[in-house]
């Protein structure tokens, strides 16, 4: 990789510590192993043969399978021990984890999980520095190239508030129409923040925004008391006796999809993998109960078979 990057095996040589002669034969066993010549003389340096080019494009998949292969060697042999950071956003958090993590940690006693509650921005710079190991949270609006993905299911916006400002009907409120209220949302530091903006703009109108919180709670305290409405991604645990309806765009429920993220310089380790999918089938079986909520104030109108799929960078 590194005379390919440098194009001169003897610069390659010197960067990796190693003889010329040792490299040249190290390029000549692994041309030898593989069938194909990788190298052909450009001058004094070398360049990668067509086929060379072809074998180089995917060697990043192959370091980041060795990684993880030695990964999962390390976990099996020192007994699948060890501690998981994992940063998810609150509402994640409360709709998901409870019960979860309780089932899942007496099932994996020899892991430590160590959670951390944050917005999906913040979080994403943590899980860059190494400060976390795992993320989860809103997608993205565009894939990170050192971030491996998993869908975890999709989540869609609640318009929340006293019968002064919403009608206590079983159906959805067109967003054009939700934005003539007063807005109680959610701050920029979440990405479902973003997504809502995005609604905003394909609605052609503006939000009259009258609070910008951290937490959904202290929305739903506000639009309890009569302040405005509150608009919360649907994982939002409500326990106000509030009217709640779902949100739509252009007659279709509005929703985004949620994801685990890690670092693929940072392979999780084999329990980490194994929670990952653990959690992705418990949102899913959980999902039914989700659109079950939500079909109910919608009349049969479920995100799955009908929803606008926003992406946090529309315009």
């Amino acid at each position: 990789m590194m005379a390919a990057e440098l194009m001169n095996i003897t610069l390659a040589a010197q960067r990796l510590n190693v003889t010329q002669s040792a490299l040249s034969r190290q390029i000549k066993g692994l041309e030898d192993y593989l069938g194909v010549k990788l190298f052909e003389k450009s001058g004094r340096n070398v360049r990668l043969t067509a086929k060379g080019e072809a074998l180089f494009a995917r060697i990043n998949g192959v370091l980041i399978a060795d990684k993880n292969l030695r990964t999962l060697a390390d976990d099996l042999s020192q007994g699948e021990t060890g501690i998981l950071r994992i940063g998810a956003c609150s509402q994640l958090i409360e709709r998901y984890l409870p019960s979860f993590l309780k089932e899942w940690k007496a099932s994996n006693p020899g892991v430590n999980i160590r959670l951390e509650d944050g917005g999906g921005p913040e979080l994403a710079e943590k899980l860059r520095e190494g400060a976390i190991q795992l993320t989860i949270s809103a997608a993205p609006s565009a894939p990170i190239d050192i971030f491996e993905m998993v869908n975890l299911g999709k989540l869609g916006f609640l318009a929340v508030a006293t019968t002064e400002y919403l009608d206590d009907v079983h159906e959805p409120i067109e967003i054009i129409d939700l934005l003539t209220l007063p807005i109680l949302t959610l701050n920029k530091r979440h990405a479902s923040r973003e997504v809502f903006e995005a609604a905003c703009r394909l609605s052609g109108e503006t939000p009259s925004i009258i609070l910008e919180s951290y937490s959904p709670h202290t929305l739903f305290a506000m639009a309890a008391g009569g302040n405005g409405v509150a608009v919360v991604p649907s994982s939002a645990q409500l326990q106000t006796p509030l009217v709640r309806r779902p949100i739509t765009l252009r007659g279709e429920l509005i929703h985004f999809d949620i994801c685990a993220m890690w670092n693929s310089r940072a392979p999780l380790p084999s329990y980490g993998v194994r929670f990952v999918e653990a959690l992705r089938q418990h949102i899913l079986n959980e999902e039914d109960d989700a659109q079950e909520a939500l079909g109910d104030v919608a009349r049969g109108c479920t995100m799955p078979d009908k929803s606008f799929q926003i992406r946090m960078n529309e315009r």
